[in-house]
């Protein structure tokens, strides 16, 4: 099948019923409904902007596993090394655009080699069952919804020793399938799906082996339902406030498993809790090697948003301390990207196929990139001003009684019209000062692991005993 445009894929929504929630209210066709606008656009303009023209030789390609066209980065399984470097690439030149890329591709790559895991150390045979999901994906082109992250609980419990377990497991074994129950967080854009792909996101002990499941369904599967919050932007119609967050990004929902049976050609694990932790390693690889390029693609939209600002103003880079801060912008972006492709040029192939970046530079990457984004935004704030907290609204510029006197107090730099520095603040607005920042924030703090995820893998992972035997060698320490 050929690659959806964006059309079609919101044609494809009318086919489907699934349960979702947003503010407490059952939304019946997920197509429309105002609330959940920028969540629909946000996908539909993924699928075109992958056709278009100078995008489509490195967003499309042909699958070597079902023969189909697809969209690299939502469906690919990546198995050539190449493929870390395109996904790089692009994951940046997106991001910069539009905040999120989507990263399915890296979803199902890291699910595959689980999967793979699983097979060699038990004897099963869930990968031809993946590969056939997989397949299925490919001919239709309709996404999925990705949901790893359990409630946790009691965090100082395991999920077996919870007093009102939450964390989706399963409750039921019987002839041609299971039933699960239990929450799963996170749901990014999920509302939006066609499908929801289940994994686990932690290791395991024996007596968690229930929780230890791995499965795919359609959305509209009797039992899921999807509570959902709203996307940041606003829900009414607007030309000038929020250009961003009004058209993409979306809703984050907690999904809900009550008594789902799942048939047993659609199960991928099922209690093998030994590989869980696998899944959440080669994550801690694939997917913080994207955010790296992700992050970088942020701080060129800040970049950008923040010289603009400066321009309408009537300054520009030739003050020194806007200077300075957007090169630091610039700096730190550079450095995310960087460790993107020295993870790719240092990944290795899984017996799986799949290729896992360097976990080292890929997490301490990521790291460092996000630990300065309180950074950017605050330079964002000083370089704009305090304007883009105080200024009139879109609705006070369209009355005209009030615009007489809006156009000439918030003059700026005369090769630009009032309406156009409005409009380039807004941007910084919707980036640094509004509920698109908190949800800026919690993609860079808490996507892909939180920080200290990165320094547990990082510490675990490095070699300090080969540079201490260096440095006692180099101390004439002989022990």
């Amino acid at each position: 099948m050929t690659v959806l445009t964006g059309k079609q894929y919101i044609e494809s929504l009318k086919e489907i019923s699934p349960e979702i929630y947003v503010r407490g209210e059952r939304i019946d066709d997920v197509a429309t409904h105002p609330l959940l606008r920028q969540t629909v656009n946000h996908i539909a303009s993924g699928y075109d902007l992958a056709l278009e023209p100078e995008m489509r030789d490195r967003m499309i390609m042909r699958s070597p596993i079902s023969g189909e066209e697809i969209p690299r980065l939502l469906m690919h399984i990546q198995q050539e090394k190449e493929d870390l470097t395109v996904k790089a690439e692009l994951t940046r030149e997106i991001s910069a655009q539009r905040i999120c890329t989507g990263c399915g591709s890296n979803m199902l790559s890291v699910t595959w080699a689980m999967i793979y895991d699983i097979d060699a150390a038990h004897g099963t045979d869930y990968l031809s069952r993946y590969k056939d999901f997989i397949i299925k994906l490919h001919k239709t082109g309709v996404p999925f919804a990705w949901c790893m992250m359990d409630p946790k609980g009691d965090r100082s419990l395991s999920p077996s020793q919870q007093p009102n377990p939450t964390d989706l497991r399963i409750v039921e074994r019987k002839p041609g399938g299971i039933v699960v129950s239990g929450a799963k967080l996170h749901t990014t854009l999920g509302p939006g799906a066609h499908h929801v792909v289940v994994v686990p996101c932690r290791a395991l002990g024996e007596a968690d082996k229930d929780y230890a499941v791995s499965f795919a369904l359609p959305i509209d599967t009797k039992g899921i339902k999807m509570i959902a919050r709203p996307s940041p932007g606003p829900s009414r119609d607007v030309s000038m406030e929020s250009p961003l967050s009004s058209r993409f990004l979306g809703v984050e929902a907690l999904t809900i498993f009550d008594n789902v049976f799942v048939p047993e050609e659609n199960i991928f694990m099922c209690g093998e809790w030994e590989q869980a932790v696998n899944l959440s390693m080669y994550f801690a690889c694939l997917h913080r090697q994207s955010k790296c390029a992700c992050s970088a693609g942020h701080c060129d939209l800040f970049a950008g948003a923040a010289a603009l600002a400066a321009d309408v103003n009537g300054l520009g880079m030739h003050v020194s301390h806007i200077r300075d801060k957007i090169t630091q912008i610039i700096m730190n972006g550079e450095t995310g990207y960087g460790c993107s492709l020295g993870a790719a040029v240092n990944a290795q192939q899984h017996p799986s196929g799949v290729w896992m970046p360097d976990p080292l530079i890929a997490n301490a990457g990521l790291n460092t990139i996000r630990s300065n984004v309180g950074k950017h935004l605050e330079h964002l704030h000083d370089i704009a001003g305090g304007l883009i907290a105080t200024m009139p609204t879109e609705a006070d510029w369209n009355n005209l009684e009030l615009r007489k006197y809006i156009e000439p107090a918030l003059k700026g730099n005369p090769k630009y019209t009032t309406e156009e520095r409005l409009r380039a603040l807004n941007l910084v607005q919707d980036l640094a000062a509004s509920r698109t920042t908190g949800t800026l924030l919690a993609f860079t703090v808490n996507a892909a692991g939180s920080p200290v995820t990165n320094e547990i893998v990082v510490s675990r992972m490095y070699d300090l005993e080969k540079r201490i035997s260096y440095a006692k060698e180099i101390a004439s320490i002989q022990k």
